[in-house]
C-alpha cells in the first residue's frame, strides 16, 4: 500500500461534487518502493489475480465497515432512529490498484443520504454538532450533537489488524507473481 509505514489519514474530506461531505479513513503502509514494485508486477498479472487481491482486501475491510455501522447505530435516539440507519448505509469500502500501489478506503459518503441530509454523517462525527430550525421554524433553532468519533474510533482500533491483513494479502500476491 502506498505511503510511509504507519501512515493513517483520517478525517473529513471537503465537499464532494454535490456539496456532500465524506468522512474517510485510509490505511496505507509498506512503503512507496515496495508498493511500486508490487504495482508494476500487478500490471502484467492476469486479471484474475488482481481481482483476487481486491476481494481479499475488501473482505478484510468488511469487519471495519460493520464496526463503523454498529457504532452509529448504537447512538441514542430521541426519535425512531431513522437517521442512524441512513448514516449507517453510507459506510462502505473500496479498493484501488494503481501504478502507485494498492489502496483500501473506508468511507462514509454523504451523497448516499436523502436530499438535504448529505452533511449529517460529518456533523454526527463532529464534537461541534450543528444547528437547525425546530420543525422548520426559522425563529427557533436548536443545537444538536451526534456521537463524536462514531466513524474514526472503531476504524482506528482496527487499523493495525487491517494493515497486517493487507500486507499479508499483498505478500501472498507478490509470492504468486514471482
Amino acid at each position: 500500500m502506498a505511503g510511509a509505514p504507519g501512515d493513517r489519514k483520517q478525517g473529513t474530506r471537503g465537499a464532494g461534487a454535490e456539496g456532500a461531505a465524506a468522512a474517510v479513513t485510509t490505511v496505507t503502509g509498506g512503503g512507496p518502493v515496495e508498493a511500486k514494485i508490487l504495482a508494476a508486477k500487478l500490471k502484467a498479472a492476469p486479471a484474475e489475480m488482481k481481482l483476487n487481491l481486491r476481494r481479499q482486501l475488501r473482505g478484510q475491510a468488511a469487519s471495519a465497515v460493520h464496526a463503523a455501522r454498529e457504532s452509529i447505530l448504537s447512538m441514542p435516539s430521541h426519535h425512531d432512529g431513522t437517521l442512524r440507519g441512513e448514516v449507517a448505509r453510507t459506510v462502505s469500502s473500496s479498493v484501488g490498484l494503481s501504478a502507485r500501489g494498492a489502496r483500501l478506503d473506508i468511507v462514509s459518503n454523504g451523497r448516499k443520504m436523502p436530499a438535504g441530509k448529505d452533511r449529517l454523517p460529518g456533523f454526527l462525527d463532529s464534537t461541534r454538532g450543528w444547528n437547525h430550525p425546530v420543525w422548520g421554524n426559522r425563529d427557533a433553532w436548536v443545537r444538536e450533537h451526534g456521537k463524536p468519533g462514531w466513524f474514526e474510533v472503531p476504524l482506528a482500533k482496527r487499523a493495525p489488524e487491517l494493515r497486517a491483513a493487507a500486507e499479508r494479502a499483498m505478500e501472498a500476491t507478490k509470492r504468486k507473481l514471482s
